[in-house]
This record gives structure tokens, C-alpha cells and sequence, in this order.
């Protein structure tokens, strides 16, 4: 095979870094799964230390190298731990995935201070943490892809979740006004916005719930994880070398009507 043929079938993602938060369950794992097969080495965080495991062994045989790490994106002494480490074992870092978040369904007068403070704690500080600390080796190398999981929820009611609502609207803002901040040092930034996946977060108790949700989705199915992973390859990829700043619906159309 040619150098030429070579560089035509090379993974997208060829021997880059990635660093995917909340990567032990759900939506991150299935990211994780769909970075590697793209040819990325991968740093699983989660704060739940016992999910990491499994997750890293999925990305090693697939090939690829990967790291575990347990840490609270909302919390800055944690993040600067895990980039510290993810720059000693790899020595720089390509993709960052903010997808870490939690939920909250409850009425608003039912929300707690608390509640709220936990949600927009994890859902949107910790994307600000984590930005703010990869960005200096991002900047140093002009190089660099940012992917934030958002949600239709920024745009669409779905669920009485007020907290979660807003933390994903910030998040829409957030991607838009880093990646005009950035987009001069070669950095991208863009964001997912998810309709109805099928994780432990979506709480879905019954067969006849899951074809309720089903229904009002105009492709007719629960997206699954890799739905969002083949996404965030696309747009952590040079196949979008000129996307920044967008925040890319995967709902199967669910963002397109009120239910």
C-alpha cells in the first residue's frame, strides 16, 4: 500500500488524544466507543470510580490506549488534576467531550437551592472548568476541537426539569462565545444537542413508555449513544476543520415539533 493509500484509509481520528467527561455510562461511553474506532486514544472520567473499568477496557480492545480517572468536573482542583495527569501519559490533549451532566425532574417549586447548584454545578461550571484547562496546551499547539453535550432542552420543552433546561441553554452560549474567542488560535468549539436517547438517565420504566417516546420522534426510534458518539467524531474530525461555534441537533427530528 502507497503512503498515499494509507493516509485515504487511516482512521479519522488517527493517534489523537481525547479527554471525554462522564464517559462511564450512557452517552459517554457510547462517545468513548465511537472515538476509538476512529482511532483515538482515550481518558475516561467519571466520578463514579467503579464505571471507569469496564469503559477502558472496551477502548483498549478496540486498539486503542486508554486511561481511567475518577474526578468532579465541578471541581477546579480535580479537573487541574486530570489534565496534569492526561498531559504526563499522553503529552498533549486533541479533543475534549464536556459531556458530564445530571438531572433533576421535579416541578420548579419543587427544586431545591440545592438542586439547582448541583445542576448547573456539573452541567455548565464544569464545562467552563475543564475548557479553561485544556485550552493553554490547545493554544500552545494551535490545535484543538472542543465538543459540548447540550440538549433540546435548550430550545424545546420537555420534561419539568428547569435547572437542567437552563444549564443546556448556557451551555448553547457558552460554545458560541468560546468559539469566537478561540476560533484565532486554530481551536474549534461546537456543541450536540440530543433529543431522546435511550441511557439510564432518559429513566425509561417500561416498554410501553419507550414506544410512547418512540412515537413522537418523527424517525420512529429512541437514539441510541453512538447516535451522539458518530456525531462527535464527525465534528472533533478535520471534516469539520470549518464548523465552530454550531450546535448540532441529533434528535431524529424530535426538535422539529411540540409534542
Amino acid at each position: 500500500m502507497t503512503t498515499e493509500e494509507s493516509e485515504k484509509f487511516s482512521p479519522a481520528l488517527a493517534d489523537r488524544v481525547a479527554v471525554v467527561t462522564g464517559a462511564g455510562r450512557g452517552i459517554g461511553r457510547g462517545i468513548a466507543r465511537c472515538l476509538a474506532r476512529a482511532g483515538a486514544d482515550l481518558v475516561i472520567l467519571d466520578q463514579a470510580e467503579d464505571r471507569i473499568a469496564a469503559v477502558v477496557a472496551e477502548v483498549e480492545g478496540l486498539g486503542r490506549r486508554g486511561f481511567g480517572v475518577s474526578a468532579d468536573v465541578a471541581r477546579a482542583d480535580d479537573v487541574k488534576r486530570v489534565v496534569r495527569e492526561t498531559l504526563g501519559r499522553f503529552g498533549k490533549i486533541d479533543i475534549l467531550v464536556n459531556n458530564a451532566g445530571v438531572l433533576v425532574v421535579r416541578r420548579m417549586i419543587e427544586q431545591t437551592e440545592e438542586d439547582w447548584d448541583r445542576v448547573l454545578d456539573v452541567n455548565l461550571k464544569g464545562m467552563f472548568l475543564c475548557s479553561r484547562e485544556v485550552l493553554p496546551e490547545m493554544i500552545a499547539r494551535r490545535h484543538g476541537a472542543i465538543v459540548n453535550i447540550a440538549s433540546i432542552a435548550a430550545f424545546h420543552y420537555t420534561v419539568p426539569h428547569v435547572p437542567y433546561a437552563a444549564s443546556k441553554a448556557g451551555v448553547v452560549a457558552l460554545t458560541r462565545d468560546l468559539a469566537y474567542e478561540v476560533g484565532r488560535h486554530g481551536i474549534r468549539v461546537n456543541a450536540i444537542a440530543p433529543g431522546p436517547i435511550e441511557t439510564p438517565m432518559a429513566r425509561i420504566a417500561s416498554e410501553e413508555q419507550r414506544q410512547r417516546i418512540a412515537g413522537n420522534v418523527p424517525l420512529g426510534r429512541l437514539g441510541q449513544p453512538e447516535d451522539i458518539g458518530n456525531a462527535v467524531v464527525f465534528l472533533a474530525s478535520d471534516a469539520a476543520s470549518f464548523i465552530t461555534g454550531a450546535t448540532l441537533p441529533v434528535s431524529g427530528g424530535a426538535d422539529l415539533h411540540v409534542a
